[in-house]
């Protein structure tokens, strides 16, 4: 599969993805010496400062960067020639199972990356000292000279809204799996977004749930004996564009993750996105289920999914 954009990313994320941009940030350009491909810099951050480093980089490159912290509440985000913090990110570290992106570019100029901590760390005025590796090749990082992949083979799921499709591919590995989402119809980007996870995608979700005629969509993934769902989600903007919503992690909010034992079920229905799942005591099922409702808004970086409601019977 031709991808020109791979974010590796896991869409379960916690509210500390967005930056804080209070400080001016320090502004590094980027620089390689003569033939090489890669530069390592290293830096350091406390509170609310952050770095902004300028890449310059053509239409068709890959860039990869990659992020090592003293402490895992330093993140960064990748903008686009003529973003930056404040405007949608091209991609989120905070997303991702580890501070690293690797993607195809699909404009030339200055890309800036941001290295920031997040919120809470922020306002706590932690220090972090980090290394960034940044990269920049003609071809994919990866790219190997083996037999393409069958894109049939694994799990393959397609949802439509309107003229907009959008189909879901995995190879459906027992280990390094992944999912390619392609989206068609939409008037300005129809890149690609693959993006790793663990255990199997198992439902393609596709609605529109705030009401602009521009559709959600959602990848549903299981893993382990317990089938614990996770789901990826995505939003078109104004159907011209496919990018990444924050739907926070349920792990650190005690009274929703009470009971909690696997066994989730999303949906998108009547302008929200739900998920259920039933609640265990002492292990066991207790016969009842718990119903999370979300709803979507606008977003510093990113659309949010933003807690509603949570009911239970």
């Amino acid at each position: 599969m031709n991808s020109r954009a791979i974010l590796s990313a896991a869409l379960l994320l916690t509210a500390s993805v967005l930056q804080t941009t209070a400080a001016e940030p320090k502004v590094v350009r980027v620089e390689f010496k003569p033939g090489a491909t890669s530069a390592a810099i290293k830096g350091s951050i406390t509170g609310e400062e952050f770095i902004l480093y300028k890449l310059n980089a053509r239409d068709g490159q890959y860039l990869s960067v990659s992020l090592q912290a003293s402490t895992p509440s330093a993140d960064f985000n990748i903008y686009i020639p003529g973003r930056g913090p404040g405007d949608d990110a091209l991609f989120a570290s905070a997303m991702a199972p580890e501070k690293k992106y690797s993607g195809q570019l699909y404009k030339t100029g200055d890309h800036s990356i941001s290295v920031f901590l997040n919120r809470n760390a922020a306002r706590k005025g932690v220090t972090a000292k980090f290394d960034i590796l940044f990269k920049i090749t003609a071809t994919p990082p990866d790219a190997t000279t083996d037999a393409p992949v069958d894109d049939t083979a694994g799990f393959s799921q397609q949802a439509s809204y309107g003229k907009m499709s959008f189909k879901v591919t995995s190879p459906a590995k027992e280990s390094g799996n992944s999912f390619t989402l392609t989206p068609s119809g939409l008037s300005a980007s129809n890149e690609p977004v693959t993006v790793p996870i663990k255990g199997f995608v198992v439902n393609l979700l596709c609605d529109d749930i705030d009401g602009d005629d521009s559709p959600e969509i959602a990848v549903i993934t299981q893993d382990g004996p317990q089938e614990r769902g996770t789901a990826h989600v995505f939003s078109t903007n104004a159907k011209k564009s496919m990018s990444a919503v924050n739907l926070r992690d349920i792990t650190d909010t005690p009274k929703l993750i009470n009971g909690y034992g696997g066994g989730d079920e999303y949906q998108f229905v009547e302008g929200t996105f739900i998920r259920r799942f039933p609640i265990q005591g002492d292990g066991a099922p207790t016969g009842k289920t718990r119903q999370l409702q979300y709803k979507l808004k606008p977003g510093e970086a990113m659309k949010q999914l933003v807690l509603d409601k949570s009911v239970e019977y």
